[in-house]
């Protein structure tokens, strides 16, 4: 990592991501085919043994199997026919696939199909049906077990059903996890992430024995409707995506499952649900339903910054339009997807990574940091606020040569901008802002300031108010080090007395401010 130090401090806060009008950057279309123009769904990807690449995509009637090797000859090899349905997911181990769909009729269950005589041809081994006939979603272990399937959101049962097809012809059902309804799971090693969506929990399962699946953890929050999961490579972080439009995705810390935190949120466009995550290396690559695909940089999951997209849907941002899902797992780093009204896409992403700005936001004369200042990456979109420590931290893309200039707005103080802030890929840039308070309010008659006085008999300072128009006010006394060392708040009498036995000789600021914190009067105190 490059580190770029200009003014170190410490940070934590959420960060907000960009919202864009044009259909693409950092990504580029490598094909596209839509085979059957009907509506389409789940994707994923098949390599064969000399290295051709595969895209199995889901759509309303069939599984097509189609080359993607070559840009100027997409085409379909071969299709597999199931019960109609708008929802079709495959998942693919070693050379078969495995694909469940919630429709019904002729050829209800879970499909097992043999790949290996690629690129000739496909073949159905079986179907399995006899513990559910119809199923949301089949996912695979993203890190061992090559001798189970997973399948959710069954009928007639809802849970999760773990299947060991160790011989794809007799596959054999071993266990279910089914507390209650099960959209999607996400499987790494011995743990299963499921999403229990009308529950609105995240279960965090164990299955060392896959035998006996056991609930180790919940992640809840409010509104949550978790629709699907992914973990980054590390282990470290899950990515928790929600069927609603309105909510951000959330980046949760699992390194210690016993005290799950959530750390950041992304949200492509809030109008817009984030559908699905899948992750590889350091990009979440996201389907993001009427935003297309979206490429995340979680190189740093507390910041996560949006580093590509390519739009797929042309109509109005929100509602269950676009893209469903998208695969990002081909040695080539061909990304594919299933969009909803048009088919298979397939693109290739250039790898930019985001730079980061961390920085503090402090009163000027005082040192004290300031909280809920507006923070902005001038011509981007890019926003946030500092935290109750006053810190900040969000990310861009590269910014050029000119640098980017940070906008600083906080009530009571003077606008800031903080300009030629080169940013590369990787950097980590530290800023340290220093507002000026505003002396005085515009709807105040008078600028006069209060009128200070000392009573030797009292040993107190007078502050006398009564030539200014205040009603309810609050006063707050800093010390040099711009430490908070007097306060008194819902103050009406124009009069106050304050005592000075425990201060220390030296320069003080004091500062009058409205019960909103707006800031009325702010001026230098000096105790001799």
């Amino acid at each position: 990592m490059k580190l770029k130090l200009i003014i170190t401090a410490i940070i934590c806060c959420l960060t907000l991501n960009n919202l864009y009008s044009q259909i693409s950057e950092n990504i580029s279309l490598f094909g596209q085919l839509d085979p059957e123009p009907i509506r389409y769904s789940g994707s994923f990807g098949y390599i064969d043994s000399l290295g051709n690449e595969y895209a199995l995509l889901g759509a309303h009637d069939h599984l097509f199997v189609i080359s993607i090797d070559d840009s100027t000859n997409i085409h379909v090899l071969d299709s597999v026919a199931g019960p109609g349905s708008n929802w079709r997911e495959i998942a693919v181990i070693g050379e078969t696939a495995f694909v469940v769909t919630e429709g019904s009729g002729t050829g209800e269950g879970m499909q097992i199909i043999d790949l290996s005589y690629l690129p000739d041809s496909v073949h159905l081994i079986t179907t399995f049906d006899s513990t559910f006939t119809r199923g949301h979603m089949v996912q695979k272990n993203y890190a061992v077990d090559s001798s189970y399937i997973y399948v959710s959101g069954t009928t007639p049962d809802q849970g999760v059903h773990i299947i060991d097809i160790s011989d794809p012809a007799n596959p054999v059902e071993i266990s279910r996890y089914e507390p209650y309804y099960i959209h999607d799971i996400h499987v790494k090693g011995n743990t299963m992430y499921a999403s229990a969506i009308y529950e609105g929990t995240l279960d965090v399962v164990d299955i060392t024995d896959r035998t006996n699946p056991v609930l180790l953890e919940q992640i809840s929050y409010p509104s949550a409707f978790t629709h699907s999961a992914f973990t980054t490579e590390d282990d470290t972080h899950l990515f928790v995506a929600d069927e609603t439009d309105g909510l951000p995705a959330r980046i949760w810390n699992i390194e210690d499952i016993n005290n799950i935190t959530e750390v950041s949120q992304y949200s492509g466009n809030l109008l817009s649900l984030v559908h699905n995550p899948y992750i590889k290396g350091d990009f979440a690559f996201i389907s993001h339903n009427t935003e297309g695909l979206r490429v995340v940089d979680i190189s740093k999951p507390d910041v996560p910054v949006e580093v590509g997209y390519y739009d797929t849907f042309s109509g109005a941002s929100g509602g269950f339009h676009g893209l469903w899902s998208a695969f990002p797992f081909f040695p080539s780093d061909k990304i594919i997807g299933g969009n909803r009204e048009d088919g298979l896409y397939i693109w290739k992403f250039n790898n930019t990574y985001a730079g980061r700005f961390y920085g503090l936001v402090v009163d000027s004369l005082t040192g004290v940091p300031l909280i809920g200042t507006d923070l902005s990456i001038q011509g981007t979109g890019t926003t946030t606020q500092s935290d109750i420590t006053g810190n900040f931290k969000f990310g861009e893309l590269p910014s050029g040569a000119g640098g980017y200039t940070i906008e600083a707005n906080a009530t009571g103080y003077a606008p800031k901008n903080i300009n030629n802030l080169v940013l590369n890929s990787n950097d980590s840039i530290y800023v340290l802002i220093e507002l000026n308070a505003f002396v005085g309010i515009e709807d105040i008659d008078t600028k006069a300031s209060p009128t200070l006085s000392f009573s030797q008999l009292q040993n107190k300072i007078i502050l006398d108010l009564s030539n200014q128009d205040l009603n309810d006010y609050q006063l707050e006394l800093f010390s040099p080090d711009g430490k908070l060392c007097y306060q008194q708040v819902e103050l009406t009498n124009k009069i106050h007395y304050l005592e000075v036995d425990n201060l220390n000789k030296g320069v003080y600021l004091y500062r009058i401010t409205s019960p909103s914190n707006s800031v009325y009067f702010s001026n230098k105190l000096i105790v001799k």
